[in-house]
């Protein structure tokens, strides 16, 4: 049984046919599931199609949030998910869908599994693979964390971990991050896996923008962690 999560904005021209291509594969599982695309802040028909898209779906669950901001798409979509366990997918599904089946056997035993672009392959530019790879090294560094990919796609999550943390984690694209740091500390198992990604068209986010926001985010979790009052201190998981 899965949730699969797919926060949008201006996806229009995709969308449609991308989840027919969805549908298509996980029909083939042949498991119980749903697929919840949350339009974040949308200035083209996105939100139009959806409803459009819903009626056609019996298993399409369109939401939608005043704004953009993914992290909040994020947290809407497992607040509202049925089932038990929840995959984030990019709208373009750049990483291989073949990501789905086995984090759904790994997450039997894991409380998160990462699908790693770095120890895969992947077809992106080298401006955004450099990028990735000095953020990689800092949060090693700070806080000798071994994950190896905390973009937005391509993750796996026992849903009932998240619910106590959705009001806290970051409302915009480093909620990855903190819910692994979150994780981590209450000793919860995250697993990697290699995916192969192709992504070659330009990004929904300004890339500049986007990576001064990462950095600045990487020193705010560091200093919340020698928080004892902070979120991430403050609510434990239940190991249950």
């Amino acid at each position: 049984m899965v949730s699969i999560l797919i926060p949008v904005f201006n996806e229009e021209k995709i969308l449609g046919e991308n989840l027919q291509k969805l549908e298509s594969y996980l029909l083939g599982l042949k498991i119980p599931f749903e697929v919840l695309v949350i339009n974040n802040g949308s200035t083209d028909g996105t939100e139009i199609l959806l409803e459009n898209l819903e009626k056609q779906f019996h298993w399409l669950k369109a939401l939608s949030i005043p704004g953009k901001s993914v992290g909040r798409a994020f947290a809407k979509g497992v607040s509202s998910a049925k089932f038990p366990n929840v995959i984030s997918m990019d709208a373009d599904l750049s990483v291989e869908l073949t990501f789905i089946e086995q984090a759904l056997r790994l997450l039997e035993n894991a409380a998160m599994v990462v699908g790693s672009k770095t120890m895969g392959t992947q077809k992106r530019s080298w401006l955004r693979v450099i990028g990735s790879q000095i953020y990689l090294l800092i949060t090693q560094v700070l806080f000798h964390m071994v994950i190896t990919d905390f973009s937005m796609g391509a993750k796996a999550y026992k849903r009932a971990h998240l619910l106590g943390i959705l009001n806290e984690i970051d409302k915009w694209t480093a909620y990855v991050f903190e819910i692994c740091i979150w994780l981590n500390l209450n000793q919860q198992s995250i697993v990697q896996i290699g995916v192969r990604c192709s992504d070659q068209r330009k990004s929904r986010f300004n890339i500049w923008h986007e990576g001064v926001y990462r950095y600045q985010n990487l020193f705010k979790v560091w200093r919340k962690l020698r928080d004892p009052q902070s979120w991430f201190h403050r609510i434990r998981l239940n190991p249950s």
